[in-house]
């Protein structure tokens, strides 16, 4: 990705612009750093993640029906919902589908999520933690969907280390 920058000039509403700064100065970084994320979040994910289906749901409601679906139940909702739609939202997204599209997609949901995670890479060799504190189920579920991702491209099935409330795993580009 391009680390070329241009200057812009923006009007904005006061308290729009008090509580970007207030912000800023919580996580110890510039005004511009935090439009500048804000605005790469809104061209990465929010301009069309509505039109691929994403909506906004309490992690409460998510976790309550999680309890009542089986782990077999959810490893098909996880390949079903991989399989009938990632790649028309990876390319919705990114404008191609390829394996580093998609983790490039992955990697931004999870940032979107909110969930601490660790992605470190060497060499061709990606190795992610996420955190979700979302229950094992939730666990199982993310990976299902995203072993459907791998094996489209012709990769082996990841290892995943699935934990009641993280999910790791490790994969080679």
């Amino acid at each position: 990705m391009s680390k070329v920058t241009d200057r812009v000039s923006l009007r904005l509403n006061k308290i729009v612009l008090a509580k970007l700064q207030k912000a800023a100065d919580e996580s110890g970084v510039s005004l511009n750093a935090i439009v500048s994320n804000a605005l790469k979040y809104y061209a990465d994910w929010h301009s069309n993640a509505v039109k691929a289906g994403f909506i906004t749901v309490r992690r409460a409601t998510i976790l309550r029906l999680l309890e009542k679906v089986s782990d077999d139940e959810i490893m098909k909702i996880g390949h079903y919902v991989a399989s009938s739609e990632s790649k028309d939202f990876v390319l919705l997204l990114r404008n191609e589908y390829n394996i580093d599209s998609a983790l490039d997609v992955i990697e931004t949901w999870i940032k979107i999520s909110g969930y601490p995670y660790n992605h470190e890479t060497k060499y061709e060799k990606h190795r992610y933690f996420i955190q979700h504190d979302m229950g094992r189920k939730w666990s199982l579920y993310l990976s299902e969907a995203y072993s459907f991702i791998f094996e489209d491209f012709g990769h082996l099935r990841p290892e995943f280390e699935i934990r009641e409330n993280t999910l790791s795993f490790e994969t080679t580009t």
